[in-house]
């Protein structure tokens, strides 16, 4: 079985600046951070397949690995449920959202078009993951370094079908497509 998900991938030279940011702000709490390398935008999160359904989902999402450009700008720090009480810290950003909700109906259209996977009935939500953490409270020292994030900005042009690998010391993502 193979752990996938479909998603766009922030390019290194601006992962570099977010890991630059990250420096400052990962020694004010001990949480699972995500590592440099890893930071993407999942676009549908597939679960558990077998090797034959991961042959059939790269065949039904070659045709949208490219599309058209379009500008990522994520500019604002938020969590799920919410910073009060965060399960998950993310990075977002209004340009690019419609596009990147777009891209995202797209593959799953194109996924349960083709596919025998489950429906992903969920409102998707742009952004790219930074932390997770077992609930809790945020010291106010990282809340206020968070809230002093600066744009990190892109052109996106394709997507990626990724492997996710589950190890003690944090999850491995390999391309598949």
């Amino acid at each position: 079985m193979i752990r996938a998900f479909v998603a766009v991938k922030m390019p290194g030279e601006v992962s570099e600046e977010l890991e630059n940011f990250l420096s400052e702000v990962r020694p004010l709490a001990n949480i699972r951070w995500v590592k440099f390398g890893q930071f993407h935008i999942t676009l549908k999160f597939l679960g558990e397949l077998e090797a034959g359904i991961i042959a059939q989902v790269k065949r039904s999402l070659e045709p949208l690995k490219h599309f058209k450009p379009f500008t990522i700008n994520l500019s604002y720090i938020g969590a799920f449920p919410n910073l009060n009480s965060p399960r998950v810290i993310w990075l977002s950003g209004d340009e690019g959202a419609k596009e990147l909700s777009r891209l995202s109906k797209m593959v799953n259209d194109v996924l349960f078009e083709d596919e025998d996977l489950p429906k992903d009935e969920k409102k998707f939500k742009a952004h790219l993951t930074l932390a997770r953490l077992k609930g809790g409270v945020l010291p106010e020292e990282l809340v206020r370094k968070l809230g002093t994030v600066k744009n990190f900005s892109w052109q996106c042009s394709e997507l990626f079908l990724m492997r996710s690998e589950l190890t003690t010391k944090g999850p491995i993502y390999t391309e598949l497509l």
